[in-house]
């Protein structure tokens, strides 16, 4: 931990006060908060009960599945009203071809060519049981520059099935026995999109940002730290999760060709498929070389004048009417967030910046790479136009937000106009 992280304290002024309000409370949560705790509760049981599972292996002929579950072709535009509540994924997902989305259900298109997708699918990834990668001889370097080699992989879908099943689901769809339940909704891997990512690629994650994600968690959610796990078994988990989501981004983009009635996708799927493996290898090559991230300049400790007056360029960018604006969606600093629909059909909520967990990671850098490629998967636009400095600017406002001694008077008066 940093020397600034060290010397950061709770959250002061306003956030204080409802800080110790929430410790009053706790003993008279309202009914909807307590059955969240709940929810919680019977999830984290079932976390524990099934990845005590002694056998990890699969059985030897148990197939990947067949999508079955509406694919997302194009999500709404429009401002949803609510989050989405555990347990109705399905009926969510139904309702969005009423409100300006389109979905298709996988069983609705030609049985013949979903059969031939599948005699696919199963010869280049093989089975849970022995997952592998057949790939055409020119993506063999950069198959193995990803590491998806087979003892890897089985190594890596052992650990899967053991920790990680439960919620992301056998083919990685996010729909495991509590994967419904639990709200937000474990990532569903088969589109190829990464939420948290240090790339500005195609939503492609290098493999430290899934280890990191493995190691860390995601703060706010249910996804937990697996930090104690040995190194190796978090390295196969990265490399498990890279395959499962080549696999089913294969799968998706043929199926919605497929349903759009693509030429080359209705004539050959196969050929399709293939084509579709090999752009999402370059991509995830592309990402696992991006080059590294710029180096944090040396503004000092916050509160220190060049601290302070970096946080104050930061919440005039923050709160610009400029296109784009954080403001924009991140209403009041983010206690009055703008929902919008993400790429998988579900609602994301935008991070509240007077609070100091960030799911990506609280870490400069990370808040940085926020910035400056977005989070394309929910509509959290790029910045390729702000310098450098003007991002580390947002950085080290966003970062100070939630603490009010760490903000200049005049910023500390508009985020906390009621101290």
């Amino acid at each position: 931990m940093s020397s600034i992280d060290a010397n950061r304290r709770e959250p002061d002024g306003q956030g204080a006060q409802e800080g110790e309000g929430l410790t009053q409370r706790t003993t008279r949560w309202p009914f909807w908060l307590a059955l969240g705790a709940g929810a919680i509760t019977l999830s984290a049981f079932a976390f524990v009960f099934l990845s005590d599972r002694s056998n990890s292996d699969y059985p030897p002929h148990l197939p990947f599945p067949s999508r079955t579950d509406r694919l997302v072709l194009k999500s709404p535009e429009q401002i949803p009203l609510r989050l989405n509540e555990p347990g109705k994924l399905d009926a969510d997902l139904a309702a969005l071809d009423q409100i300006g989305g389109q979905t298709v259900d996988p069983a609705t298109l030609p049985t013949n060519l979903r059969g031939t997708l599948d005699r696919y699918l199963k010869e280049a990834f093989a089975t849970p049981s022995a997952p592998s990668l057949a790939v055409e001889s020119e993506l063999t370097s950069a198959v193995s520059e990803l590491g998806l080699t087979n003892d890897r992989l089985t190594t890596g879908g052992k650990i899967y099935r053991k920790h990680c099943q439960q919620c992301h689901g056998l083919p990685g769809d996010g729909r495991g026995p509590t994967g419904l339940w639990i709200n937000p909704y474990p990532r569903d891997f088969r589109r190829g999109v990464f939420k948290f990512v240090s790339t500005e690629k195609a939503c492609k994650p290098r493999h430290d940002d899934l280890l990191r994600t493995i190691t860390e968690g995601l703060k706010g959610t249910a996804m937990p730290a697996f930090g104690l796990l040995p190194d190796s078994e978090r390295e196969a988990l990265a490399h498990y999760v890279t395959y499962l989501a080549l696999r089913g981004q294969t799968e998706y983009h043929t199926l919605a060709a497929i349903a759009i009635g693509d030429p080359l996708a209705v004539q050959d799927p196969n050929r399709f498929a293939s084509h579709q493996l090999k752009q999402a290898v370059a991509e995830w090559q592309e990402a696992f070389s991006a080059p590294p991230p710029p180096s944090e300049p040396p503004d000092g400790e916050p509160g220190s004048p060049t601290h302070s007056e970096a946080v104050r360029r930061g919440y005039q960018l923050f709160t610009s009417t400029e296109k784009d604006a954080c403001i924009s969606c991140h209403g009041d600093f983010g206690r009055k967030p703008q929902l919008r629909y993400d790429v998988w059909g579900t609602i994301a909520k935008p991070a509240n910046f007077t609070t100091p967990e960030l799911k990506g990671g609280t870490r400069p850098i990370d808040v940085y790479h926020r910035i400056r490629g977005g989070i394309p998967a929910v509509g959290m636009p790029a910045h390729p136009k702000l310098t450098d400095r003007q991002i580390w600017d947002l950085v080290r406002f966003v970062r100070s937000a939630p603490y009010p001694r760490e903000l200049p008077p005049d910023v500390r008066a508009s985020v906390y106009p009621n101290p």
